[in-house]
């Protein structure tokens, strides 16, 4: 009989394959763009009746809501170890009061292609991070695919609507810094809870604990906000965006990160723009541009490249699981 040791690396092995290999997670992770990028749309017949303060404290109490629910009905406890709450607990409030809260007062103090540009250095503070870390290693292939996804952004907003300028935005631009590293940070600190409790309790419990955080702080815009002027199809913005953008999408992200590591699965954020873009072009019949649609191309190689060229290491306790579930096909 093999050892538990031996076992745990064969486990260990599967993992990494499986994260090579195009598949199922892969899928998912292009669903989160496009659900992102029809997002833009849904926020924007929102916003014309709504504030963005109560919009977003809107969303966040259905998304929470259905988390819970789901949570729930999938029959796992909500129960975790009092230590390990607390950091979820902290991790939910920087994930869905500090970071959205950073996101949209940058947001209200910078142009749309700043905006674009340093949200799309996400996989760029990943990859930094996990290399410090030593829970990611690169090769030149994966640094050449973050360069190249980059590149393609630039390229899509440098020939697009979105405008860019850099001086009198500065306060914008570097509160969505800040929003941007907060989201990374809270990506890589919540990666073990991720691989102790599951993608989708790790996610509910955040995402719970995190809310009545955040609407302390839109309360204000709450209070003020004239609801009787609200029409259906900003209230069918704000749950597609609850029910998708918030809930599902962040579920998704998660179990990406589980699954593939931080980096791999935050370079899929840039493909974001291109769903948007594509979208954009279905609805309202607004082609690409040639700069676009090179845009586009260059962020699927460097996604590729990103996607082969970037190594996660497991956590032990990944390892563990997995094993466990492969020796107990029952285990719940």
């Amino acid at each position: 009989m093999a050892s538990n040791l031996e076992r745990a690396a064969k486990a260990n092995l599967e993992l990494q394959i499986e994260a090579e290999r195009f598949g199922s997670i892969d899928l998912a992770l292009i669903l989160m763009t496009v659900i992102w990028g029809a997002n833009f749309t849904a926020i924007k017949y929102s916003l014309e009746d709504l504030l963005p303060l109560s919009f977003n404290g809107m969303r966040f109490v259905i998304a929470a809501t259905v988390m819970f629910f789901v949570l729930m009905l999938s029959g796992r406890s909500f129960r975790v170890p009092r230590r390990d709450f607390w950091k979820l607990v902290g991790l939910g409030v920087l994930a869905n009061a500090i970071y959205q809260s950073l996101f949209i007062t940058g947001m209200a103090h910078t142009r749309t292609g700043n905006a674009a540009l340093i949200v799309s250095t996400t996989p760029l503070f990943s990859a930094v991070i996990g290399w410090m870390r030593k829970q990611e290693h690169f090769t030149s292939r994966g640094v050449a695919g973050l360069a190249l996804a980059f590149g393609g952004i630039m390229l899509i907003i440098l020939n697009g609507d979105a405008q860019m300028e850099f001086g009198s935005t500065i306060f914008g631009d570097l509160i969505l810094v800040v929003s941007t590293i907060c989201w990374t940070v809270y990506t890589f600190a919540a990666r073990n809870m991720v691989h102790t409790h599951g993608s989708l309790k790790a996610t509910a419990i955040m995402m719970m604990s995190g809310t009545p955080v955040f609407l302390i702080i839109c309360a204000p815009s709450l209070i003020k906000q004239n609801w009787s002027g609200v029409r259906p199809q900003a209230w069918m913005g704000v749950v597609y965006s609850a029910l998708f953008a918030i809930a599902l999408a962040h579920l998704i992200w998660n179990y990406g990160v589980r699954r593939l590591g931080s980096t791999r699965t935050a370079i899929y954020s840039n493909f974001t723009p291109v769903t948007a873009m594509l979208i954009v072009w279905a609805s309202r019949g607004e082609a690409p541009t040639a700069g676009q649609t090179a845009g586009a191309a260059i962020i699927f190689i460097g996604l590729y490249f990103v996607r082969h060229g970037m190594i996660a290491v497991a956590p032990a306790k990944q390892v563990t699981e997995e094993l466990e579930e492969k020796l107990c096909p029952g285990k719940n």
